[in-house]
C-alpha cells in the first residue's frame, strides 16, 4: 500500500512539471514573461546599496521586483493574481488626468501596505511592497512620454526632475500632456472598464512604440536616470511611513538577513531572475534582460523546468500567495477620484553618471568555439561582466554572433567626490545554464590576462591601467584585443564618459 505522503509528493511533482510545461506553451504562443528585467535589477541594486541595505535585503527586493513582471503573464499563477499584477506597470493611461489619478492612488496604496507591514512587524512583507513599488515607479519613466516632455539639455546633463516634484502643483502637471503606451497591442478594453481610445500610441517592442525599455530604444538612458532619482524618492518615503508606524522598524528591513538554507534558495531565485529573462524565446520574444538577441529555447526550457519544478522559496510564495499586489493595485484603473497624493521627498543626491558603452565585440579569426554537444564550429554567444566602482553589471548575451555592433551599455552613479573609479571589463562565451561553466574570452593584449582593468579619473576624464588615454566618445573609443598564444580571443571597442545629474 502506497502511503498518503508518497502519493502527495508525486502529485506535487506532477503539478510542478505541468506548470513548467504551461510556461513553455505560453512562451511559444507569444506571452512575454516581462520586459527588460536588467534595468530594474541594476537600478534596485544601485539605489538600495546607496541607502545602506544588506545583500539579502537587496536580493529579496530584486526578486520581488522581477516577480511583478513574471507573474503578470505567467500561467503558473491564478488569473486573479495576474490581473492584479498586470495593473502595476504604468501602461494604458492615455490622458494627463489618468496619469495623475494613477500616481495618487498608487502612492496611497504603497503607504497603506507599508504601514500594514510595519504594524505586523514583518520585514519580508515590507521588502515585497518595496519591490513592487520600485517596479511600478521605474516603469513610469520607461513606459511614458516623460523623457519627451522633459528633454535632455544640450550640454548632456541628465535631468532628475521627477513626477513627484511636480505632484504638489496640479496646475503645473495639468499643463503637461502625459500618457503611457497601450499594452498589449491588441487590447481594446481595460484594465479598467473603459474602451481604449482609437489612435493611441502603443507600448511597442524593440523596434517601435513608445517604450524606453532597453539600450536598443531611443532615450533609454534618460528614462533610466529619471527612474534612478524616482527610486530614491519612493524608498525614502517608504522608510518614513514605516518608522512613523513602528519606530525602528525600517532598520530591521534594511538589515534583514536569512540563514544559509534560505540564502541558497534566494540565490537560485536571483539566477532565475536573470536566466529566464535572458533566455525567453518564442513568438514575439527574443530575450528580455537588456534588449533582444539573447533568447535561447534550449537554455530557457532546461532552466525554467528545473526552477519551476523545485520547491518555491518563501520569497516566491510571498508574491504568489500574499495580498500585497491586491492592495497595491486597488483602484488604479477604477476611474474613482483618488485621495491626494502623499508628498514624496525631492531627489537631492549629488551624483554623476558614468557610462561604459561597448560599440563592437568581434571574435578573432582563430578563436572559434568547438561545441562538443553539436559537434561543429559555432559562433560565440558573448556577454560582458562589467564592474564600475562598487557595482557589478551583467549584460545581455548576443546569441550566435561572431561580431556585434553596439551590444552593451552600463550606467553607474558615482558620488561627486569619487575621483578615481575602478572599471573591470570581462567578456564571456555562454556555454551552459550554469554560468560557472562559461569560458572567459581574452580582450587584453597582455599574455595570460583576459580582462581589462582600468581607472577612470573623473577630474580629467583620463583612463589609466591596462589602457591609457582619453576615450570618452564613439570617435575616441579604444579597441583592445587578446593576443596569441592566448586562446578564445576577441576585440572590443568601447568608450567611457560621464555626465552630471541636475
Amino acid at each position: 500500500m502506497v502511503s498518503f505522503s508518497i502519493v502527495a509528493i508525486q502529485r506535487k511533482k506532477n503539478l510542478r512539471a505541468g506548470a513548467a510545461y504551461l510556461l513553455m506553451i505560453a512562451v511559444q504562443c507569444g506571452i512575454a514573461v516581462g520586459f527588460d528585467t536588467g534595468p530594474h535589477f541594476d537600478l534596485t541594486q544601485a539605489v538600495l546599496s546607496e541607502r545602506g541595505f544588506g545583500d539579502d535585503a537587496i536580493k529579496i527586493t530584486q526578486v520581488e521586483n522581477w516577480l511583478t513582471d513574471y507573474y503578470s503573464s505567467s500561467p503558473t499563477i491564478a488569473g486573479s493574481k495576474r490581473d492584479e499584477l498586470e495593473k502595476l506597470h504604468f501602461d494604458n493611461l492615455f490622458t494627463t488626468d489618468q496619469v495623475i489619478n494613477y500616481w495618487s492612488q498608487l502612492i496611497n496604496n504603497v503607504r497603506t501596505e507599508t504601514q500594514n507591514a510595519a504594524r505586523q512587524d514583518d520585514p519580508l512583507a515590507a521588502l515585497t511592497v518595496l519591490g513592487i513599488a520600485l517596479h511600478a515607479v521605474q516603469d513610469f519613466y520607461s513606459h511614458s512620454n516623460w523623457v519627451e516632455t522633459h528633454p535632455r539639455p544640450s550640454d548632456g546633463t541628465y535631468r532628475t526632475d521627477t513626477y513627484a516634484q511636480y505632484a504638489n502643483s496640479k496646475t503645473t502637471l495639468k499643463s503637461l500632456t502625459l500618457f503611457t503606451g497601450k499594452y498589449p497591442t491588441d487590447r481594446t478594453y481595460g484594465p479598467g472598464p473603459d474602451r481604449i481610445p482609437a489612435n493611441v500610441q502603443i507600448h511597442g517592442d524593440y523596434e517601435s512604440g513608445l517604450n524606453h525599455d532597453s539600450l536598443v530604444r531611443p532615450r533609454w538612458d534618460q528614462a533610466y536616470v529619471f527612474a534612478y532619482a524616482a527610486s530614491h524618492e519612493i524608498v525614502e518615503a517608504i522608510a518614513k511611513w514605516a518608522d512613523e508606524t513602528r519606530p525602528g522598524f525600517w532598520k530591521s528591513v534594511i538589515s534583514y538577513a536569512v540563514d544559509t538554507n534560505l540564502r541558497k534558495k534566494l540565490d537560485y531565485d536571483v539566477s532565475a531572475l536573470r536566466n529566464m529573462s535572458m533566455w525567453i524565446n518564442g513568438k514575439g520574444a527574443d530575450g528580455h534582460w537588456k534588449g533582444n538577441k539573447s533568447g535561447s529555447k534550449r537554455f530557457f526550457s532546461a532552466f525554467s523546468t528545473k526552477w519551476i519544478g523545485s520547491d518555491s522559496s518563501v520569497f516566491v510564495r510571498q508574491m504568489r500567495d500574499g495580498t500585497a499586489s491586491r492592495t497595491l493595485s486597488s483602484n488604479l484603473y477604477s476611474g474613482a477620484l483618488p485621495p491626494p497624493m502623499p508628498d514624496l521627498p525631492r531627489f537631492s543626491l549629488q551624483r554623476r553618471a558614468i557610462l561604459v558603452r561597448t560599440l563592437k565585440i568581434k571574435q578573432q579569426s582563430d578563436s572559434g568555439n568547438l561545441r562538443s554537444e553539436i559537434g561543429k564550429l559555432a559562433a560565440p554567444d558573448y556577454y560582458a561582466r562589467t564592474r564600475i566602482g562598487s557595482q557589478e553589471f551583467c549584460s545581455r548575451t548576443i546569441q550566435g554572433s561572431s561580431e556585434s555592433i553596439d551590444p552593451w551599455q552600463e550606467i553607474y552613479f558615482a558620488a561627486l567626490d569619487d575621483v578615481n573609479v575602478p572599471i573591470r571589463i570581462s567578456v564571456w562565451d555562454e556555454d551552459d545554464i550554469d554560468s560557472a561553466k562559461d569560458q572567459a574570452t581574452d580582450i587584453n593584449p597582455v599574455i595570460g590576462k583576459n580582462t581589462l582593468d582600468l581607472i577612470f579619473n573623473t577630474a580629467t576624464g583620463q583612463i589609466s591601467g591596462d589602457l591609457s588615454g582619453n576615450f570618452n566618445s564613439p570617435e575616441t573609443a579604444f579597441t583592445s584585443s587578446g593576443e596569441k598564444p592566448d586562446k578564445k580571443r576577441a576585440a572590443i571597442t568601447a568608450y567611457v564618459t560621464q555626465y552630471p545629474l541636475k
